[in-house]
């Protein structure tokens, strides 16, 4: 079952086309990984896909129905979460206030999460990986169908990367659909089932990681970039 699709996008900022006519097909409990060079446009797919960008042509459908255009608020209740690269948690709040903020009724999340021995503690003195697991819980608090994780490795230690990997394999088992952008391509190759990549605005390639990562027109973007 298809849960979102990406159908014919472009992006234009001016006479820079960030995504040159996009298609791609997300299934239902998969992890999607979405790779490229810099300036690849992955990032701007993403803003496009929850909303905080309009796209100059082409259509988000996600569950049957057209999100485009939909203000971010909204498509988070419709059940698609983004995470941020640098997280936006409230760092002078309390851990048990995030979630309370984000869901008064997040508490067995916030367990799940391994935060509830840490509730009190202010979220930001937390380490960085605390603080990006922290970011994935609040997200997983607004009971996505779906959730794009925006380089969540980034910045980690190994033990961290390691905890991080529990974490997106919980998620799994909670039945949501990620799809990871990641520069880290061992750490998404642990997790993604299917691999895009992006160069220039436009899809390059799809297939397993193995298939993608082998393919000379991958190696020629990443070289080249």
């Amino acid at each position: 079952m298809i849960i979102m699709e990406v159908e014919n996008v472009t992006k234009k900022f001016g006479e820079l086309v960030a995504l040159d006519n996009v298609n791609l097909k997300v299934k239902k409990g998969e992890i999607l990984g979405i790779i490229g060079p810099n300036g690849a446009g992955k990032t701007t797919l993403f803003n496009v896909i929850s909303g905080e960008m309009r796209p100059t042509s082409g259509k988000i459908i996600f569950n049957g129905r057209d999100i485009t255009g939909l203000r971010p608020s909204k498509i988070v209740s419709l059940g698609l979460v983004k995470t941020f690269q640098i997280m936006r948690v409230f760092k002078d709040m309390s851990v048990l206030e995030n979630f309370i903020t984000v869901n008064p009724d997040s508490m067995e999340v916030m367990k799940e999460f391994g935060f509830w021995d840490k509730r009190d503690i202010r979220a930001g003195d937390l380490p960085q990986g605390e603080l990006r697991k922290l970011g994935i819980g609040l997200a997983v608090a607004t009971k996505p169908r779906v959730v794009l994780l925006d380089e969540p490795f980034s910045g980690l230690s190994p033990r961290e990367s390691l905890e991080l990997h529990r974490v997106i394999e919980r998620l799994r088992e909670f039945g949501i659909t990620m799809v990871i952008i990641e520069h880290k391509l061992r750490e998404l190759f642990n997790n993604a089932e299917r691999v895009i990549c992006l160069n220039a605005g436009t899809v390059l390639c799809e297939g397993t990681p193995e298939e993608v990562v082998n393919d000379p027109r991958v190696i020629e973007a990443y070289i080249g970039g």
